[in-house]
């Protein structure tokens, strides 16, 4: 990590805190596209859920115990009024069943069973990966992993440990192996996340590599998601959502994330700092709001906007007001509101469904009078429940920056020639710039042990250009969970893409086949 003083937000961020803060204890996160977020999204969808904040994640793996938690209670209270159809979903019982086993320890702690304070774990979630692909490629929201040609392997697993409930360590190191159609290979050990935390009356530190993920946005999200590599970063959070006091109580319950991180040396403006600031309140069970802010700054060169350490406090007040300042004090910001809306009562009036989720993102890539402008958006809906047998979900969204007469706007600026992005990975919908991103997604449970995945992605790039780049993708993905602490997850992928890079003619088609392995000590 770079030996840099804390930006002044983040300082400022633990000063708002501090006042408001209740019991808390350390919690390492749930790695952005761990299974358990889908079926926690089962449970929320069946009604069982109210109280979560989805829209922030990485969620702690003590949230997580909260929500399950809460999905138990929910089924006894609905068994008690007589309803037992739930409480009897075979479905249901096995996605609780699985997340209690993964989550058992913090489930323990919650109910002040465990009697521990420190402790090393030091492997679990160890998993094998296979991919096969006829080109070189890479998935979208995958942590800005690249694969090669031919065949990839990936051999990992994750290690954590605690002292005395208030520090804790994570790390996630793998071993990445690619062999090429003409016998070339390479080998690569990485730590794809690893961080420590320190927590204190709900105030939590992270110190690491992590991946952030913020907005409703189900298949991308505009401002910051896990596509690009994980951020070496510095973040400051209030873990377990709080209420404020007073008359601020009816804002409902509250998170707040602020970090800071410092980019590659290898862009046009070397190793360029990056920072941002998430407010989310649930002032009903039915609905989230959020409000984010980014800014890339700083770096090495002579064109090279000033540092956070630089700054005082009348140039932070000039860059954070939203008007567009030139010279030394150019900065590259995003930011936006976003809202989900959650109508778990639709079976009432539906027939056909037991919930609807409606989401949007809103977020400007350029100022106007202090407020974002030059918008791009996302919109989306989830159908929960279909035919209301809780077994089948889904999910329909699209997204939109392009702006009329400003090709490319969206994640470039004209001093930070790399754009918006860590390691020639977009840090927001990697869709990319002035297009245009339609996804329909389906999941089925043939039981409750086997899932079905299938997923249809359209994305237009370079929307006015005089060569578009379209792209179709279709994907069919199967889980067998064999018992509650291993499954098997493989999938196959076509994706057709026409104009590649804008270049009229240059058509490229791929196959990727793959699968993995997963056990959970």
């Amino acid at each position: 990590m770079p030996s840099k003083k804390w930006p002044a937000c983040l300082l400022a961020l633990i000063i708002f805190l501090f006042p408001i803060c209740c019991w808390g204890k350390v919690s390492i996160n749930v790695p952005l596209g761990h299974w358990s977020y889908s079926a926690i999204d089962k449970l929320t969808g069946l009604g069982l859920i109210r109280s979560a904040i989805y829209s922030t994640k990485p969620l702690t793996r003590l949230e997580m115990a909260h929500l399950i938690k809460e999905a138990e209670a929910t089924l006894d209270e609905t068994a008690r009024e007589g309803n037992e159809d739930l409480k009897r979903n075979h479905i249901i019982q096995g996605i609780l069943a699985r997340l209690e086993k993964e989550f058992s320890a913090d489930l323990r702690e919650l109910e002040g069973n465990s009697g521990i304070t420190s402790y090393i774990k030091p492997v679990e979630d160890i998993y094998l990966r296979y991919l096969h692909s006829d080109k070189d490629f890479s998935f979208e929201n995958d942590k800005g992993q690249k694969y090669s040609e031919g065949s990839n392997w990936r051999i990992g697993f994750s290690t954590h440990g605690m002292l005395f409930n208030h520090l804790a360590l994570y790390v996630n190191p793998e071993y990445r192996y690619s062999k090429d159609q003409f016998g070339g290979d390479s080998n690569d050990i990485t730590v794809l996340e690893g961080y420590a935390k320190a927590e204190w009356s709900n105030i939590e530190v992270e110190v690491g590599r992590d991946s952030m993920w913020w907005g409703p946005g189900r298949h991308g999200s505009l401002i910051l998601t896990d596509n690009a590599k994980p951020f070496d970063l510095i973040k400051i959070s209030n873990p377990k959502p709080i209420l404020l006091p007073w008359v601020f109580k009816h804002l409902g319950l509250l998170k707040v994330v602020g970090f800071w991180s410092q980019l590659e040396h290898n862009r046009y403006v070397p190793e360029a700092e990056f920072m941002g600031l998430r407010v989310n309140l649930k002032p009903f069970p039915f609905l989230e709001v959020g409000a984010s802010r980014t800014v890339l700054l700083g770096g090495k060169g002579s064109r090279a906007a000033k540092g956070t350490t630089d700054l005082s406090a009348s140039e932070w007040i000039k860059i954070l007001s939203g008007k567009n300042i030139g010279g030394r004090l150019d900065t590259d910001q995003i930011a936006g509101v976003d809202f989900l809306l959650r109508f778990p009562w639709a079976d009432r009036f539906l027939r056909i469904a037991k919930s609807i989720d409606l989401w949007g993102e809103l977020y400007g890539e350029d100022e106007a009078a202090s407020l974002p402008s030059r918008n791009g958006y996302v919109v989306g809906l989830r159908v929960g429940d279909i035919f209301l047998a809780g077994r089948t979900d889904l999910v329909i969204e699209h997204a939109d920056n392009v702006i009329h007469g400003l090709p490319n706007l969206w994640y470039n600026h004209s001093v930070y020639r790399s754009g918006y992005r860590y390691e020639g990975n977009v840090i927001g919908h990697e869709m990319d710039t002035d297009a245009r991103d339609l996804f329909v997604g389906l999941e089925h449970y043939i039981n409750p042990q086997i899932i079905l995945g299938l997923s249809y992605d359209y994305q237009k790039r370079g929307a006015q250009d005089p060569n578009p780049e379209e792209r179709d993708r279709y994907d069919a993905s199967l889980t067998w969970y064999q018992s509650d602490d291993f499954f098997i997850k493989g999938g196959y992928r076509y994706e057709s893409i026409d104009n590649m890079d804008n270049v009229e003619g240059k058509d490229r088609n791929n196959h990727v086949l793959w699968i993995s392995l997963n056990y959970s000590l």
